[in-house]
């Protein structure tokens, strides 16, 4: 999926050289439009998991966000100890952001139990278009219970930082004032001992989640990932 007005755009791929994601090598980070960040893992490496497994453990962010209310949300303590699926993005990304977000609404729509409770949390990093009424609308497109957040840039960026992840890139400005906005495009999973032991790439399926969900909610990590 390519937005054919992106011209030469340089795909948003970049290695995070940290401990964090260390041992299992390079983690891709892609802008919308790009491919090259694909559901393909090593299952072995991944203990089974549709998602990549991180070397080390990554804590949720306590950055100071604002949800579609105008309230503030810190993701560390409003959703400690719950299975929280996180992901930044934009309201006007033409591929990979709504692809995400339509296949965990289709996801949690059909389960039950306790899975059928995942928070999942949309950053949005475009400021000055996501505002909180566009954000909600774009949301309650999926799910009214997808939850959206958005903060200063020096704030998203921090947060960002935190999670061994690329800063935002806004692009340059077409004729008609549109612009492309590059960001990582994983979605970071907490689980209930609050913290990331594993991100998933843009295209996972709705039948992995399905598989993945229950299995995150009372997964014995490793010690390699604590």
């Amino acid at each position: 999926m390519r937005d054919s007005r992106m011209g030469n755009r340089r795909a948003f791929l970049r290695t995070a050289g940290v401990a964090a994601l260390g041992a299992v090598g390079a983690v891709s980070l892609a802008a919308c439009g790009d491919e090259s960040d694909s559901a393909a893992t090593n299952e072995d490496d991944n203990l089974g998991f549709a998602g990549t497994v991180l070397g080390y453990p990554l804590a949720r962010p306590s950055a100071a966000f604002v949800d579609t209310s105008g309230a503030p949300f810190n993701v560390a303590t409003e959703t400690a100890g719950k299975l929280t699926l996180m992901l930044f993005g934009y309201t006007s990304c033409p591929d990979v952001c709504p692809v995400h977000l339509n296949v965990l609404a289709g996801t949690l729509e059909d389960l039950h139990g306790r899975e059928a409770r995942t928070k999942v949390i949309f950053v949005g990093v475009d400021t000055k278009r996501d505002t909180p009424e566009a954000m909600r609308t774009y949301l309650d497109q999926r799910s009214p219970d997808f939850i959206g957040l958005t903060a200063a840039p020096d704030v998203i960026d921090e947060a960002l930082k935190q999670l061994m992840l690329p800063s935002v890139i806004i692009g340059e400005p077409r004729a008609d004032g549109s612009y492309v906005v590059e960001h990582p495009s994983q979605i970071l999973a907490f689980t209930p001992d609050d913290l990331c032991h594993i991100v998933y790439p843009f295209g996972v399926r709705e039948n992995e989640w399905r598989t993945d969900l229950p299995r995150l909610l009372d997964y014995d990590w490793p010690d390699t990932t604590r």
